[in-house]
């Protein structure tokens, strides 16, 4: 059983992933778990505190996942379907990516988070960039921009997952995987 702490955090991360920072607050986690705002606030004084926690989360599964195909004789389709495999079973149908959530509200963001989402998003950037810089193994191919055409497209499909309630995760990577074979 999760400890109150952990379950916070869960259901903080859920809110990111369905409204975005800015639009939830104590009043809704307290509810949720039948208790007064003071014992939330026992486990985290400010709600910038709690987005910290979320972010630690979101970083100890990017390293997870990292660590998982670092050895991995994958190919690179193989790789980028893990990954949204991976990401995608950390939240619910038709919720966003949690770091894409927070993005879109990074003007709102505490500085301190707005630091750790920027560390956190150049760290995704670069598990990607690495998938194919090691699955290529050509210099001449610019990676880094293939992994930010990969990033945008999976998690642009996350979006439109989410407005048209269909799942586009696998057209996304079949179109992915038609412009790398390439």
């Amino acid at each position: 059983m999760e400890n109150r702490k952990t379950q916070i955090i869960n259901l903080a991360s859920s809110l990111i992933r369905k409204k975005g920072y800015s639009s939830f607050s104590y009043d809704e986690i307290s509810k949720h778990f039948g208790v007064t705002k003071a014992s939330i606030h026992y486990h985290f004084e400010k709600k910038e505190d709690l987005g910290l926690a979320v972010l630690d989360q979101l970083n100890r599964g990017l390293i997870s996942f990292k660590s998982s195909i670092q050895q991995s004789s994958q190919s690179i389709e193989e790789k980028l379907i893990q990954y949204c495999a991976d990401q995608s079973r950390r939240f619910a149908e038709y919720d966003i990516c949690p770091t894409s959530s927070l993005q879109a509200d990074y003007e709102l963001l505490p500085e301190s988070m707005k630091i750790k989402l920027q560390e956190i998003s150049e760290f995704e950037l670069s598990i990607i960039d690495d998938i194919f810089a090691k699955g290529t193994g050509d210099p001449a191919i610019n990676t880094r921009a293939l992994a930010i055409t990969v990033l945008s497209a999976i998690k642009g499909a996350l979006q439109y997952n989410r407005a048209m309630h269909v799942d586009f995760i696998p057209d996304i990577m079949y179109g992915i995987n038609r412009l790398l074979k390439n």
